[in-house]
Formats: C-alpha cells, structure tokens, sequence
C-alpha cells in the first residue's frame, strides 16, 4: 500500500454538539508505523504484465466463462469507436481475473449474455476505471447490468488522489507508465494490431492491484463507507436512449450569432452531414467539422467553385460533397421567411436574493468541511446537490433526507442539524 503523509486521519466523530468529523493530527513517524501496520494485516497483490489472450470464438469464450464463474473478482473495461463510427457499439471487452487477461472479440461472438451472468453475480466483485461510460453501453447493446462493483476512479477520488486518471494512478502507485497514443485508436478495425493488443491489455491488467491499494487506503482512513455507497449507486446506471434533437444545430459554437436566413442554411447543412454521416457509418465531424458547416452558413455559396478556400473545408471535402453541399445551401434559402428558425432565449426567472444567500452559506460550509478533511469540494458535494438543497430549504431532517441528490456519506460528513441551521442562515460555530 502506498500512504502518504496527509497530516490527518478521518473517520471517528467529534463529541461537540455538531459531531464534526475528527482530524486527528499524526506526525510523519507515527502515519509511517501505522501504514507499516496497516500493509501487514492487508493482501495487496503486486501488478503483472502477463501476455494477453484474444478470444474470437464461441468455443474459446464458453471457456472463459467457466474460468470467470469460479472467481471472486474480475477487473473490466470496454472499447468502444465514437471517435471513428456514427453507430457507436462495443468492440472489444478486456477481462482480468487471478489467471490471466483476455481480450473478448464481440464482434466475433454471437451470445455475449453467459458474460452478463457474470457481471450479475453478487458474488463476484467486478473492478472497473470510471465505470459509468462501460456499464451504460454494456446495458445499452446487450441489456447487461453488474452488481458488487469497484471503481478504481472513485476510490482515487476518495482518497485525495490529484489526478484520477489510469495513467496516473498507475504512475503514481506503481511506476507504471501507458503508452496514450492509442486513446483515440478505431476499434472497430480488423485485425488489431499487437500494440493495440497491448494497449487494450493495459486497461485491466494492473487494475487488480490498484483496486487492492487504494481499498487499503479507504479502510485506513475511514472512507471505505463513503465509496461503497457511490459504488452501489453505479449498479442502478442504465443506457437511456437519446430523444431526437431538433435544435442539434443551435448547440454548435457559433451558431446563436447568426442571422435567420444562416441559421436556416445551419440547420439543412447539419441535416445533410448527420443523414451522410449515418450513411457512412463514420463520426459526422469526420464528414465535415463544425467549423466548415459555420462558414458555409455565413458565405451562402450557390455554387460549388465558391466553396474553394471556404476557412475549414478541405479540398478533398469540396470534391466529394460539393454539390450536396451547395444543394443544402440553396435548400436554407428557399425557406420561407416566416418559417425561419429562430433561437429563444430562456425566459428569465425572478431573482431570488433568498436562495442565492442559503446556496453561498451552503457553499461555505461545504469548501471548510472539504477543507476539514482534505477532499476536492466538488467531490464532497457538487454545486448540483448544494443548489437541490438550497431550493428545498429543508427545515427538518426528514425533509433533508428526502432530497434525492444528497447522498448519505455527504448528509453525515456535512452533519444534518450543521445543514439545516446553515439553510437558516444561524451562525453554527
């Protein structure tokens, strides 16, 4: 386990009236005794870089499933190809386990669903980095859910890592460094290459050891509570699917300083990219960037020679688009005027002086408890929650528990009767 010297330990109550959380103060000799004591009495298992496997067949993974189903613990990830593919879908899934990783070709595999009992089984922990993007789309493209979860992610935040990133944490705790140029790697390509092999491996690989550290860290400083509440939370994500967005276009950067008539030849030229991008099966900025549809809109050109040196829009795109482009162009100028879209503004909400005072001493009494305890403020209690809880004006503490974005580690770090007199503007001490 690898402890730091902090200055703190958490976890006890204070006695006063406020049951503040205790921070009792340790020198550099004492936390290093205690850490010393604290490693004798945890397994911590040592990384390893064992070669993968690639599963591509149904015999091989009904293999793996038996192997997986004895276990107590298995570490996941997922490739996925936003970045390349307009129709987004699982192309790789990387499993760990005490024999070994595996690297499982789902494209290859017809019946996935023997996994997703695995992932259900209560009684195998699942180890994943920052789980919420892997579980949704597992829940999106085979219906699958998991239970007993860890995530290596939430666990470095609840122990004050500064960066929560793998490739940090593996840097900082094992020495290990990734190599990163294969973050934005098309997955859906066929063969992988050994280094897309390697890299893929990499993500599961050390997550064992990881999860034992950091596991050993919130147990000694009396947040294993708190990360187990967030990792139980992660078992309810699920993939909703996205409704249809009409105003799509109205979102790109830019877009709110056009005319009517721009914005109109905005709207058909974002219709065409999505209907060619899905055509292709390719990310639409790859068909055309934001930025091109932008200075298209504002010139208007009604020909294809006046979208040559257009800032943004290659050469290559003009020769393969061109037409349809000024086809969307002169399809914007043909709206009528009256049909012209038009970006509303929000209408304004009365000011509420009261509120803005309950949400700044709700925001004070988070920043000093963050600072209490040496946790980032925006991991205590984001402004989400706090502005939940300012609305709500709770006067008493079942009114506070039924605010569903606070949850039960931050309502008893931040203490029910300190919040509630905070709401009311008392001066708690």
């Amino acid at each position: 386990m690898q402890c730091r010297d902090s200055g703190t330990t958490h976890g006890a109550r204070h006695q006063d009236p406020h049951h503040l959380i205790v921070n009792i103060q340790l020198s550099g000799f004492a936390i290093s005794a205690l850490c010393a004591k604290f490693q004798s009495a945890v397994a911590v298992r040592e990384p390893t870089r064992d070669p993968p496997q690639f599963v591509a067949h149904p015999a091989g993974f009904a293999r793996l499933v038996e192997r997986l189903s004895r276990q107590k613990q298995i570490a996941l990830d997922t490739e996925a190809a936003s970045f390349h593919r307009y129709v987004d879908r699982v192309y790789l899934i990387q499993v760990t386990d005490d024999e070994g990783t595996v690297l499982v070709d789902p494209l290859a595999i017809e019946d996935l669903s023997p996994l997703g009992r695995i992932l259900a089984d209560p009684s195998i922990e699942i180890v994943l980095h920052d789980a919420d993007y892997d579980l949704r789309i597992l829940n999106r493209d085979y219906g699958f859910s998991a239970r007993n979860l860890f995530d290596t992610r939430v666990a470095a935040q609840f122990v004050g890592e500064p960066a929560v990133g793998l490739g940090a944490l593996l840097e900082r705790y094992f020495s290990i460094t990734i190599n990163k140029k294969l973050q934005r790697a098309d997955w859906s390509r066929r063969p992988l290459t050994s280094d897309m092999i390697e890299y893929a491996a990499d993500d599961t690989r050390y997550l064992p050891a990881l999860r034992d550290r950091l596991k050993a860290e919130l147990e000694l400083i009396g947040r294993l509570d708190w990360a187990t509440e967030e990792f139980k939370l992660l078992e309810h994500l699920r993939w909703t699917q996205p409704v249809s967005d009409e105003l799509a276009f109205t979102r790109i950067k830019g877009a709110k300083s056009l005319p009517p008539r721009s914005l109109a030849i905005l709207r058909e030229l974002h219709l065409w990219r999505e209907s060619t991008a899905k055509s292709l099966d390719r990310a639409p900025f790859r068909v055309l960037a934001n930025s091109a549809l932008l200075a298209v809109a504002r010139i208007a050109p009604r020909d294809v020679s006046r979208l040559k040196g257009i800032a943004g829009l290659p050469e290559s795109a003009v020769d393969r688009y061109g037409t349809a482009i000024v086809d969307a162009v002169i399809k914007g100028l043909g709206i009528p005027r009256k049909e012209l879209p038009a970006i509303e503004r929000p209408a304004r909400l009365e000011h509420d002086r009261e509120y803005d005072r309950r949400l700044e001493r709700l925001k004070n009494l988070r920043n000093k408890r963050a600072k209490d305890i040496k946790m980032d403020p925006g991991m205590l209690c984001p402004n989400g929650t706090l502005q939940a809880v300012a609305r709500a004006a709770p006067k008493t503490e079942k009114q506070l528990a039924r605010i569903k974005e606070l949850k039960e580690w931050q309502t008893s770090v931040l203490d029910p009767p300190t919040i509630l007199s905070t709401v009311r503007g008392e001066d708690s001490g």
